[in-house]
C-alpha cells in the first residue's frame, strides 16, 4: 500500500512535466550567479566559497519544498482524493509517510542538479561524501517539513501565509544548526550525524500529521 501510493504521487507529478522543468530551470538560475560569485571577477575568498554554496543549496530546497509540498498535498485536496484516502482502510501516518517520500524522491535531484551545475560552472568540485550525506539530510527533513505544512493547510484553519511563517519558523533551526557543519564536510572534516535529526524529525512529522488527519 505504501508504494503503491508513493508510486501514484510520482506518476501525478511526472504528468505535470512543466512544472519540473520550470523548477529545474530555477534551479540552473541560482546555480548561475552561485558559481559567478565563485570564479567570477571579484569573487569570494576560496575559503569562503563552501559557504555560498549551502546558503544557496539551503534557498534552493526551501524554494522547491514550498512549490512541490503545496502542490502535491493541496492538488490532492482540490480533487477530493486525499480526503477518500482519510476515509479508505490506510492507516493515517502512512498516507503522511507516502507524501514524505515522493517529497524527498523529488527534492534530492534537485539537490543534486544544483550542487553538480554550481560544481561546473565554477569549475570547483562541491560533492564531497560528507556533503553527500548532508545533500540526504537536508532532502528528508525539507521534505518532512513540507508534507506536514501542507496537512495543516488541509486539515486545520491555518491559512497558506500562516503556514508559510510556519515553514520557516520551523526549517530556521535545522538549517542554522548544520550551516557550519555542511561547510566544514565540504572542506573535507569528517561526517557530521546530519541524518539522526532528519530521521527523528520525519518520524514526528509523520505523527503530527497522523494526528492532523484524524482530526
Amino acid at each position: 500500500m505504501f508504494t503503491t501510493l508513493v508510486v501514484k504521487d510520482i506518476k501525478e507529478e511526472m504528468r505535470k512535466k512543466h512544472e519540473l522543468v520550470a523548477l529545474l530551470s530555477l534551479t540552473a538560475a541560482l546555480a548561475l550567479p552561485t558559481s559567478y560569485a565563485i570564479s567570477g571577477p571579484g569573487s569570494v575568498r576560496p575559503y569562503d566559497a563552501p559557504f555560498l554554496v549551502v546558503i544557496a543549496q539551503q534557498a534552493v530546497s526551501l524554494i522547491i519544498t514550498t512549490v512541490l509540498g503545496f502542490v502535491l498535498v493541496l492538488r490532492e485536496a482540490e480533487r477530493g482524493t486525499i480526503y477518500a484516502l482519510k476515509l479508505a482502510p490506510v492507516p493515517p501516518e502512512l498516507t503522511v509517510a507516502s507524501k514524505i517520500t515522493s517529497l524527498f524522491l523529488f527534492l534530492l535531484p534537485f539537490n543534486l542538479v544544483f550542487t553538480i551545475l554550481t560544481s561546473f560552472f565554477s569549475s570547483e568540485v562541491f560533492l564531497t561524501q560528507g556533503y553527500l550525506v548532508y545533500l540526504l539530510s537536508l532532502s528528508l527533513y525539507m521534505a518532512s517539513l513540507g508534507a506536514l505544512v501542507s496537512f495543516m493547510i488541509i486539515y486545520t484553519d491555518a491559512g497558506t501565509l500562516l503556514s508559510s511563517v510556519a515553514l520557516a519558523a520551523l526549517s530556521a533551526p535545522f538549517l542554522f544548526s548544520t550551516l557550519p557543519q555542511a561547510v566544514d564536510a565540504l572542506r573535507g572534516s569528517p561526517n557530521a550525524p546530519f541524518l539522526m535529526s532528519s530521521i527523528t524529525f520525519a518520524l514526528v512529522s509523520t505523527l503530527l500529521g497522523k494526528f492532523l488527519v484524524e482530526i
